[in-house]
């Protein structure tokens, strides 16, 4: 039986409400670790996937499949529709796929020090936790910039819904807040663990959200994208103004 093409878009669109919510539930692993691992999830959320730690592998594993979820729904958002999308759209997906590469890597590269736990010295005699956090932080800035190109995408975009401007609105400043608020008392060695959580939930929902927002701005029937535009009106005759004499 073969599917219509509005069957086929809402098939698609199931596919990705369905990888989409996956990943951003896999990405918020660490309220397992209240039950599995209580010393490390009073830290940071990648000390539950240290070397050592009890059921480190579990950790590990969510981590990486939500990232290969995240990556194989940036191809499948891709994939035969890259030239239906503005440049925005395009770059947001690419940083969105970024972000999933990068936090596989990260979890395939568990710290060999905790900090809040050892006393570690110099990174050079714990490179792990180097590589680690670098991946880590590479990871976030991905997100970080899909966030802001969907922002400035449905900024720039009039006819975007008045409810998911102000949603953005308010992703973003919870983002930032959460996201130097995490930094700053990390590097004043104080306790983060709650404000990380909280910026976590933030990436999670955003992990979900961003196909979906995609999905909505740009592959819906009823849009008709700068790209779409323009291959519309490329053979169109462009009319002739007629003088006032009617020549």
């Amino acid at each position: 039986m073969t599917l219509t093409r509005s069957s086929k878009r809402r098939q698609n669109h199931l596919e990705l409400v369905v990888l989409a919510g996956l990943s951003g539930l896999l990405y918020s692993s660490w309220p397992l670790g209240y039950v599995l691992n209580p010393a490390a999830n009073r830290g940071l959320a990648s000390n539950l996937e240290g070397l050592r730690q009890p059921y480190n592998w579990l950790f590990i594993t969510l981590d990486v499949a939500s990232g290969v979820l995240v990556v194989i729904i940036a191809w499948l958002l891709l994939v035969g529709r890259k030239k239906a999308m503005s440049r925005l759209a395009q770059f947001a997906i690419y940083a969105y796929g970024g972000f999933g590469l990068l936090t596989a890597i990260d979890a395939l590269l568990p710290e060999d020090c905790l900090a809040d736990q050892h006393q570690c010295g110099s990174l050079f005699q714990h490179p792990m936790v180097l590589l680690h956090g670098l991946a880590s932080l590479a990871s976030i800035g991905c997100l970080t910039l899909s966030l802001l190109a969907i922002w400035w995408l449905v900024a720039r975009r009039p006819t975007a819904a008045s409810w998911l401007r102000r949603t953005l609105h308010v992703v973003l400043a919870i983002w930032f807040i959460f996201g130097f608020n995490t930094a700053l008392l990390l590097l004043q060695d104080q306790s983060s663990a709650l404000s990380q959580h909280i910026f976590i939930i933030a990436c999670s929902l955003w992990t979900g959200a961003l196909p979906l927002v995609v999905h909505r701005l740009e592959l819906s029937s009823g849009v008709i994208t700068g790209a779409k535009l323009a291959r519309k009106n490329r053979h169109r005759p462009v009319p002739v103004a007629k003088t006032r004499w009617g020549a």
